[in-house]
């Protein structure tokens, strides 16, 4: 009975143990074949990179500026992708993107849009003097100042109110000439001779043209004449309308000749200078709109043309002078306040804004083309539009189709 029980046990052991011996062939078997493959694999693979060119290695996640020629670790640590050369390039400098990597570039494909670029600058600006709307009342004789009207700086003025009177020798000698020259032609006319009247009236013309010429108003001079008596104080109107400044005379104070007395500033249309820096200076031109806003009045824009910008730079700020006229029928502009400055210059061609690769300082980018996604892209170098722009304008930029 035990020898039986015992026999029993050895059978069952020996089953058990040739199952095991059987799972651990099959399973080194499969090993076998699988090492295989994978081997061959690894060959197949070897030999198609073999028969392709690498060009450089980078890591995607950091973008050009990690390109090596050679294999190797990229600063965060990745190992470098190769980038082969395109099979179907046609020209020189075009590559083949791995699908692998092409979420990792974030790569997106549109529809190209033909389009102008709105570009705006943003400045700072100020109010100034419009320089024909200045006036220097300037004298042509020696003399001094009696009545002083207009002494004031900032005080507005109306054509034709007195300015000063001014008693000068010159001016009353000239007054008693045209006084005998009148009354001269008056007894010329009285005789019936032609000849003497001609010759009265040229010498009568000729002063008082003399005198009109020095200053002296043609309404002065015709009083005189009808009242037959020269004025020792002559009154000095104002020639335009506007705003005194530079008053620079006092009462009974002598003047020269070539003097300047005040001067009168017409506001009616005021210049603004924004200044532009070197950057922005591609983005402005000639008969351009300028809106300026003011901190006085913040709800408001006014508009002006750019008609002048400086040929020289500030080498104090690196700054270019835009100037534009605007016009001031209020009066509200006063020179030396400023304006916040918008300029906007339509320009270069619209693209997809992700459609660019990395480029370099020059104005130079990558171009695209592929399959929408599904497959490897092809990438090269394309003139963006900012440095197209600059050499050629805004009409030469095209979109490169992708």
């Amino acid at each position: 009975m035990k020898r039986s029980i015992i026999t029993s046990i050895l059978v069952v052991l020996a089953a058990g143990a040739g199952l095991v011996v059987g799972a651990m062939l099959a399973s080194s078997g499969q090993a076998r074949k699988e090492g295989a493959a994978s081997k061959a694999a690894t060959s197949a693979t070897a030999a198609t990179q073999g028969k392709r060119k690498i060009l450089y290695y980078w890591d995607p996640m950091v973008g050009p500026s990690s390109i090596s020629p050679k294999p190797g670790i990229g600063a965060m640590g990745m190992k470098l992708v190769p980038v082969y050369v395109s099979e179907g390039a046609t020209r020189p400098g075009e590559v083949l993107i791995n699908p692998a990597i092409q979420q990792d570039l974030a790569v997106e494909t549109s529809s190209v849009h033909f389009g102008p670029l709105h570009k705006t600058v943003r400045t700072v600006g100020y109010f100034r003097q419009a320089t024909p709307g200045s006036y220097a009342v300037t004298m042509r004789v020696d003399g001094w100042i009696g009545t002083l009207y207009a002494s004031t700086d900032g005080t507005a003025i109306r054509k034709g109110d007195p300015l000063f009177t001014l008693y000068s020798p010159q001016l009353l000698a000239a007054e008693e000439e045209l006084l005998a020259a009148a009354k001269g032609s008056a007894l010329a006319a009285g005789r019936h001779k032609a000849g003497s009247i001609r010759g009265a009236q040229k010498i009568y013309q000729s002063i008082r043209s003399r005198l009109i010429y020095l200053g002296v108003s043609a309404a002065q001079l015709n009083r005189i004449v009808a009242e037959h008596r020269a004025q020792e104080y002559l009154t000095f109107p104002s020639p335009v309308s506007g705003y005194l400044a530079q008053v620079s005379v006092r009462q009974k104070s002598f003047i020269q000749s070539g003097q300047a007395v005040m001067r009168i500033e017409q506001l009616s249309s005021v210049w603004l200078d924004a200044k532009v820096y070197e950057n922005q200076l591609p983005w402005v031109r000639l008969g351009q709109v300028m809106q300026a806003r003011l901190a006085a009045d913040p709800g408001r824009t006014l508009e002006g043309t750019i008609f002048f910008i400086d040929p020289t730079e500030d080498p104090r700020t690196h700054t270019v002078t835009v100037r534009a006229q605007l016009a001031n029928p209020e009066g509200q502009l006063r020179p030396g306040m400023y304006a916040l400055v918008d300029t906007s210059h339509h320009t270069l061609e619209e693209r997809p804004a992700r459609a660019r690769l990395g480029g370099d300082p020059h104005g130079h980018g990558g171009g695209c083309a592929g399959s929408g996604g599904r497959g490897p892209i092809r990438a090269a170098p394309r003139h963006h539009g900012t440095d197209r722009q600059r050499r050629h304008g805004p009409d030469s930029v095209r979109t490169h189709s992708r």
